[in-house]
């Protein structure tokens, strides 16, 4: 082979090198790097992401989470012993004489049907909802541990996340942080 064949060949390489490299590049920038920001935790402060979609039990009805806000969240498992131990202080808190905002939902991790029965029983009158893609949901929003509970502003940003079993007073608390709190003041 001459000695322009091995420079045109090694040009030709090159160049299938530069694309293919290219090729990942634009490939990691549209589809990786969406989805490394998918996956990010949303901290106190930050806006709730856009696209995470609920289902409202026993309805069908989906909605966005972001467009429910100024809402407080109960997240719960209906095996979790936790949180049933949980409801009486959320009960008490919606039955209080202070007037409890209207902005509240359970979110089951769980089965639907199963949960139902349980918010019947456990937390009657309160609207049910249930996560599309569970596992997201619960990686963008920080739950670790059920039960959580998470108030998001009207800006729909969150305001606060605890994880737990809590004391009356903290429920309260919580159901009115989104309309008497800023956005992540912690006050």
């Amino acid at each position: 082979m001459d000695r322009g064949g091995k420079t045109s060949e090694t040009v030709l390489n090159l160049l299938t090198v530069v694309a293919l490299l290219s090729a990942a590049a634009l490939l990691f920038h549209d589809r990786g790097l969406p989805a490394i920001r998918d996956l990010r935790r949303v901290d106190p402060g930050q806006p709730v992401p856009g696209g995470l979609r609920l289902r409202e039990l026993p309805t069908g009805d989906t909605v966005r989470l972001a467009d429910l806000s100024p809402l407080t969240l109960l997240v719960f498992l209906t095996t979790c012993p936790s949180c049933e131990r949980s409801t009486p202080a959320w009960r008490e808190a919606l039955d209080s004489e202070t007037p409890a905002p209207q902005r509240f939902a359970a979110v089951t991790l769980g089965d639907g049907p199963d949960a139902v029965e349980w918010v019947s029983k456990e937390l009657p009158g309160v609207r049910l909802l249930e996560p599309l893609d569970r596992q997201r949901f619960a990686a963008r929003l920080g739950i670790d541990f059920v039960p959580t509970a998470i108030a998001i502003s009207a800006d729909g940003r969150m305001i606060e996340r605890r994880e737990g079993v809590l004391e009356p007073a903290e429920v309260r608390a919580l159901l009115h942080a989104p309309t008497s709190r800023a956005p992540g003041t912690g006050e």
